[in-house]
């Protein structure tokens, strides 16, 4: 339980990161650069936990599956709707041009979606694919 509070508590901090780099840094290539890797990295590592539960459906008896981490989806989610919502509040208070991190934060938060809704698809098809394996 300790890691996946560290876990969040990671992607929380992160979050605050990019957020204060929203605010207080005027220039957009800084601020669409870091934004773009913060979606990319969040990215990158839910698709390895995505691979590690199907890895581990397989391994599991027949009739059993690892359930997808869904806190994981559900706080990066919240994270991504957050960065999304200052981005629209610091354009309408001052006037920045924010259009690079809707598409950063947009796309992210869709991936988040994607990613919950496939991981639990992809379990479902591991878990009937070593079913029919073992008729």
């Amino acid at each position: 339980m300790a890691i996946k509070k560290l876990q969040v508590f990671w992607l929380i901090l992160a979050t605050l990161f990019v957020g204060g780099i929203i605010w207080f840094v005027d220039d957009s290539l800084v601020v669409t650069t870091i934004s773009g890797t913060f979606t990319g990295i969040i990215g990158i590592f839910l698709g390895i936990d995505i691979k590690t539960m199907i890895q581990k459906t397989k391994n599991l008896k027949t009739g059993f599956n690892k359930k997808i981490n869904t806190h994981r989806y559900v706080v990066a989610l919240c994270a991504f709707a957050v960065l999304l919502a200052e981005a629209f509040i610091i354009s309408a208070l001052f006037g920045r041009e924010m259009n690079s991190l809707y598409l950063c934060f947009g796309v992210g938060f869709l991936v988040m979606i994607g990613g919950l809704v496939g991981g639990i698809e992809c379990d479902l098809l591991a878990l009937d694919e070593e079913g029919a394996e073992n008729k």
